[in-house]
């Protein structure tokens, strides 16, 4: 099966090379690499030209795009662009300061063909510290073995909505490109935007086939706890911390599915917000200020997965 990655570029020429290099060492080259560049103003871009120079007899018959945006608008907006170019079967999206195991495109070509996959979900090495997500103990009602480090999710609505599982961090998805033609990112979102958009994708494969959805575990992508990243991110003022679009979207849902996942991201959401807003008086703020999705986000924390 052919496969597209797309990285979305945005400052990361610390990051960048590193990234690139972990697609040379694929035992399966991809079959199109798109790299969008969100105007970086470091120099970014110099550091992919002058490795695409040194390096590209290495990607062998790879088609490779470098396109070069006018315009900041984000990476939401970066990853739709770079889908927009791509024409593969498969799509990835690469983040631009994280790694693939050589592996990696290897062993999704043979899962998606072998088992008929239609969307795959990557467990994750958090770099430095190697930590592995997700802990499969709290989800194993909802796995079954296909092959080696290879599950099968039932129930894949309810299973990602568990806030032990992990989808869209990392972009650590891999689809065929059909099931992403009808959905886009929310460009203008930053904020567990790859969870919202994937969960859309994943809503399209189950209503119109029903799909095989799987996890693959063994350790595939490696993604780098980055200094400044929003994870990380503090505020001067609650108004800085958007409203995830899980929550705009669904916050009015009757489907249950829905509100299970909105109501896992809206305890992130307000966890993220007091950890990260300078004082008592800015998180009393922020509390008052959204106090109307308090009692649904709680509410739907109590139904029952």
């Amino acid at each position: 099966m052919t496969h597209a990655v797309i990285i979305p570029l945005f400052n990361k020429a610390a990051y960048i090379a590193q990234t690139l290099n972990s697609l040379i060492r694929q035992s399966k080259q991809p079959d199109e690499l798109i790299i969008v560049d969100d105007l970086s103003t470091d120099n970014s871009l110099s550091v992919v030209y002058g490795f695409l120079r040194d390096h590209i007899s290495a990607f062998g018959n790879c088609r490779i795009q470098v396109i070069e945006l006018t315009e900041n608008k984000g990476p939401g907006n970066a990853r739709n662009i770079g889908f927009a170019a791509a024409s593969c079967e498969l799509i990835s999206f690469l983040d631009a300061d994280d790694d693939y195991h050589p592996n990696l495109l290897e062993v999704a070509a043979h899962a998606f063909e072998k088992h008929q996959l239609d969307f795959m979900v990557l467990n994750i090495v958090f770099m430095p510290g190697r930590e592995i997500y997700p802990d499969l103990e709290p989800l194993k009602k909802y796995l079954e073995p296909l092959d080696t480090d290879l599950y099968l999710i039932s129930h894949p609505l309810r299973a990602v909505s568990n806030p032990h599982f992990i989808m869209g961090v990392g972009s650590n998805v891999i689809t065929r490109s059909k099931w992403i033609a009808a959905n886009r990112y929310e460009a203008d979102a930053q904020l567990n935007e790859g969870i919202d958009f994937w969960y859309r994708v994943l809503k399209g494969v189950l209503n119109e086939v029903p799909g095989k959805i799987a996890l693959q575990t063994g350790a595939y992508l490696y993604v780098n706890e980055v200094p400044g990243s929003l994870s990380r991110k503090t505020y001067s003022h609650f108004k800085q911390i958007e409203l995830p679009p899980v929550i705009g979207r669904y916050i009015r849902s009757k489907d249950q599915h829905d509100r299970l996942l909105m109501g896992m991201i809206g305890e992130r959401w307000y966890k993220h917000a007091l950890q990260n807003l300078p004082s008592n008086r800015q998180k009393i703020s922020f509390l008052w200020h959204y106090r109307s999705y308090l009692p649904k986000y709680i509410g739907y924390l109590l139904i029952k997965r």
